[in-house]
């Protein structure tokens, strides 16, 4: 999927890491006007922030002194308009990366896989969900509505239906829920989004959803 990106914000603790990911942005999206915030320099942005202004953001998880990019994320985002956030993480404690999956973030890498190719596809990936979910939340809500509350309970709702879907299967076959019996439910999930979503922007973005939900479910003990 092509994206058009104007602005991008950086905002990691590291110098030297923030500058390897300026220069990685700006190798792959040259058009971009590409922005760093010094967490250490600034400190907290202050509540007149526009956030609204960068279409993309990538986020640090460790921000020193206590902060992470979740705490900024949930700070800050304000309305559906806040940038497609991408979270960049070394973490690999599975209760984190649940925590990350639930948040609402648009999507998240692991620094022991990030390369070029990884970083344009969480990109294109971000902003496909946010554009679907702005989508979705103006066509089912006011402009009062909680946005945030809106996320969050569609992500519940579709995990909440996808584990029942999983618990139903498991009780026709006498056993506990495996590998194999969730990557089906997952699957038939995922081509049902197929069949009933002809806009393959919209698709993409349900389907960047669905396995947001679905490595959550993975890592659940049953």
């Amino acid at each position: 999927m092509d994206t058009e990106v104007h602005k991008i914000l950086v905002v990691d603790d590291d110098k030297d890491y923030r500058k390897l990911l300026l220069v990685r942005l700006k190798h792959l999206f040259p058009n971009a006007d590409v922005k760093e915030y010094d967490i250490i320099k600034h400190g907290l942005p202050p509540a007149k922030f526009d956030w609204e202004k960068f279409d993309v953001l990538i986020l640090d998880y460790h921000l020193g002194k206590g902060e992470t990019g979740l705490d900024w994320f949930k700070r800050y985002k304000k309305s559906e308009y806040f940038p497609a956030t991408v979270i960049i993480t070394g973490v690999h404690d599975e209760n984190t990366v649940a925590l990350i999956l639930n948040s609402g973030v648009h999507y998240y890498l692991n620094k022991q896989h990030l390369n070029k190719n990884k970083m344009h596809e969480a990109i294109e990936k971000a902003l496909a969900v946010r554009a679907s979910l702005i989508a979705e939340y103006k066509n089912h809500y006011n402009q009062e509505y909680d946005f945030d509350a809106f996320l969050t309970g569609y992500l519940i709702r579709v995990k909440e239906r996808l584990i029942a879907d999983i618990l139903r299967d498991a009780k026709t076959t006498g056993c506990l829920p495996n590998e194999q019996l969730i990557d089906t439910v997952i699957a038939q999930e995922r081509q049902n989004i197929l069949k009933v979503i002809d806009d393959p922007t919209i698709q993409e973005a349900k389907i960047d959803l669905l396995e947001v939900v679905a490595e959550d479910i993975k890592n659940m003990s049953w």
